[in-house]
């Protein structure tokens, strides 16, 4: 299950509440990371293998459930590039709102860690991204 950051909880609070609008992305990018995101969006150790990317999702119900008691999770299987090299245990995601950078909405363990070495291609499963809104 996914924490949203303070940075996606104030989006959502200022545009239910008049202050802005939400401006949401047409696509999301998830990360993996190897250490335990944060709130406040530190803590995220992203691979630094030249081959990784992150993964573009477009924003939409295609790939995304409705929402149900304020949780949805991706629909279609997903994956990084093939790894070029050792990345580690890989532990967690995050979802933002840009290819690099960008600002930080989402965060949640991995259902399973997984210990990316070299030629592995990591998959996100159906399901794997549970995000909750509370």
């Amino acid at each position: 299950m996914a924490n949203t950051s303070y940075y996606g909880a104030n989006k959502i609070a200022d545009h239910l509440f008049g202050n802005s609008s939400l401006g949401l992305p047409s696509t999301w990018y998830v990360a993996v990371s190897s250490t335990a995101p944060q709130a406040n969006g530190t803590g995220v150790t992203e691979p630094t293998d030249p081959a990784y990317a992150r993964i573009a999702i477009s924003n939409n119900k295609t790939n995304f459930s409705t929402a149900s008691n304020g949780t949805l999770a991706n629909l279609l299987e997903k994956q990084f590039p093939e790894s070029t090299i050792n990345q580690g245990t890989l532990t967690h995601w995050a979802i933002y709102d840009a290819l690099s950078g960008g600002n930080f909405w989402y965060y949640g363990a991995l259902t399973n860690s997984r210990n990316v070495e070299v030629a592995t291609v990591l998959k996100l499963p159906v399901g794997e991204l549970q995000v909750t809104v509370s």
